[in-house]
């Protein structure tokens, strides 16, 4: 009796010892898909963040088994890393392309009068022109701050206010470097 039952447990033993290590081949699933890693998942997260790579998301997945971690990983670096080349993306793991809504007749007619009207200026959009320069980027507008202050304020309007001062400097420094590179150029030629 006792010879029986050590039997019957050293075979079921064996047979989910055998069952794990077939099962735990990559790719070894019912629908050719990555154990742990579901379609739903992908798309939740690329839809969550189109600017990552598809592949990037699916072997990110694979390894964590969590949409959860890969979201919470793209937000704290920015990025995931790439597959190595070996790497094989089932095809059921491809989110399917989402359909462009159909333009409509109001966005058509913006398309064509803003192809009509003269582009505007940032400067003109922005209302920038008070804090150009006098001599042509020369010397610095008046009232730009030396330096750039980075602290996080308590209040939604001083923080967009920061934001709004943030990108009126840029806008002026990029206008300032490119008219720097067409002096070079000119002087140049």
């Amino acid at each position: 009796m006792e010879d029986i039952i050590a039997t019957i447990i050293l075979i079921s033993a064996v047979y989910f010892f055998v069952k794990w290590l077939i099962g735990t081949k990559p790719g070894n699933t019912s629908d050719g898909g990555i154990r742990g890693v579901t379609p739903s998942m992908v798309e939740t997260v690329h839809s969550a963040f189109p600017h990552v790579p598809v592949p990037n998301i699916v072997y990110h997945l694979s390894r964590t088994r969590s949409a959860q971690a890969t979201s919470e990983e793209i937000l704290e670096r920015g990025v995931l890393p790439p597959p190595p080349p070996t790497f094989n993306i089932p095809a059921s793991l491809i989110p399917t392309a989402t359909p462009q809504p159909a333009p409509t007749p109001f966005s058509n007619n913006a398309n064509n009068k803003a192809s009509n009207v003269k582009t505007q200026s940032l400067i003109d959009r922005y209302n920038l022109s008070s804090r150009l320069p006098s001599h042509k980027g020369k010397e610095k507008a008046e009232g730009e701050p030396a330096e750039i202050d980075n602290k996080w304020e308590e209040s939604k309007e001083k923080r967009e206010l920061g934001l709004k001062e943030r990108k009126e400097r840029m806008i002026l420094e990029a206008r300032k470097r490119m008219l720097e590179k067409q002096a070079k150029e000119q002087a140049t030629n």
